[in-house]
């Protein structure tokens, strides 16, 4: 990745990929007022940390390929250069389908598995058009 670099499309996953740890963060917090204070941390514990999880996760369309950066403690970066994608794969589960959100795996030559890999982004079927059309 150069510093000549384009940013076309920035992304983190999307806060429905998340929906089950909010869910069980507010049943906490609900909890926390009925039954023992503690839960109510808890839950407020369980929310502000799937949110850092989703923060820290950011999705990159270059001009020159893709990329997938993580950094909370550690730091982490997949690139991949259009001219070497040789499959992009879209999968939505049921409920992924119903909240509008998906995968996008983008398979490079000469790698046994996955190399760059977008969890949880909101219009996953955009965002494979996207990589599509700047792999002309």
């Amino acid at each position: 990745m150069d510093s000549q670099d384009q940013t076309i499309k920035k992304l983190h996953p999307d806060p429905m990929y998340f929906l089950n740890l909010y869910f069980f963060g507010i049943l906490f917090i609900i909890a926390g007022f009925f039954f023992f204070w503690y839960l109510f941390v808890v839950g407020f514990l369980i929310i502000f940390l799937a949110e850092v999880a989703r923060r820290a996760e950011t999705f990159y369309i270059l001009n020159s390929g893709v990329a997938r950066g993580y950094k909370l403690f550690s730091t982490s970066r997949e690139f991949a250069e259009y001219e070497k994608i040789q499959d992009i794969k879209v999968k939505q589960s049921f409920v992924d389908n119903l909240l509008g959100i998906g995968s996008v795996y983008m398979n490079t030559a000469g790698s046994g598995g996955t190399e760059v890999n977008f969890h949880g982004i909101k219009n996953p079927y955009e965002i494979e058009s996207l990589v599509r059309e700047n792999m002309k």
